[in-house]
């Protein structure tokens, strides 16, 4: 009698534990599926990302945005296709020096908080991009992206649009040059009105962004 007990025992020990199993399996099928779903909407969001950011840059159009650095203006930059950001005029101007005043104009990038130098930028894109200006006793602006491919095609943009090339470094003419972008040893036959950098990642001011730096001419 003992001996039969004790396999009915061993029995209900074993249904029990296969019980567990499948409940176990069961949940981890759930979960799969749960995971399976997540990762398709993370991969259909950035392919209509893609699409916007394909549309947004195969219109813009180097030749407005010569004019917005000639004059940054809220007009200027919305024929780009950016919007304003903020304005900021420093405060800490000391006596004799030029209080300095900042402009932004971005796509996809909101105003964040306030901190010490303007205000945070949010990215609402991994393609988002801004145009900065700066004046205070000389004048510099830049091109921030989000993404390096965005900041290689703007650098293609303005070579199609026309650059003086000398050696590798490059400048904005004042008027657009009849045949395109030149190479050049000197820019002594060109009127130029500001040089123009290749993009580097910044991890200090502009972080996380790949920036193209203009520096004005005086």
């Amino acid at each position: 009698m003992k001996k039969t007990y004790l396999l009915l025992t061993i029995v209900m020990i074993l249904a029990a534990c296969s019980g567990k199993k499948t409940q176990a399996g069961d949940d981890a099928t759930k979960a799969d599926s749960v995971a399976v779903v997540q990762d398709s909407v993370v991969t259909e969001a950035p392919a209509e990302d893609d699409k916007e950011a394909a549309q947004f840059y195969e219109q813009f159009d180097f030749g407005k945005f010569v004019d917005l650095l000639k004059s940054p203006s809220k007009e200027k930059a919305e024929r780009c296709g950016l919007s304003f950001v903020y304005e900021a005029e420093s405060d800490d101007g000391v006596e004799g020096d030029v209080a300095g005043t900042s402009e932004v104009y971005g796509w996809h990038i909101e105003k964040g908080k306030k901190n010490e130098f303007g205000y945070e930028l949010n990215c609402t894109s991994n393609h988002a991009c801004y145009f900065y200006y700066q004046a205070d006793t000389s004048q510099q602006a830049a091109m921030c992206f989000k993404s390096k491919d965005d900041a290689d095609r703007f650098i293609e943009k303005a070579l199609a649009y026309g650059i003086v090339n000398v050696q590798s470094d490059y400048h904005i003419p004042v008027e657009k040059l009849p045949n395109g972008t030149v190479e050049v040893y000197s820019l002594s036959d060109y009127n130029v009105f500001a040089s123009m950098e290749k993009p580097v990642l910044d991890n200090e001011y502009h972080k996380g962004f790949y920036v193209i730096r203009f520096y004005y001419f005086a």
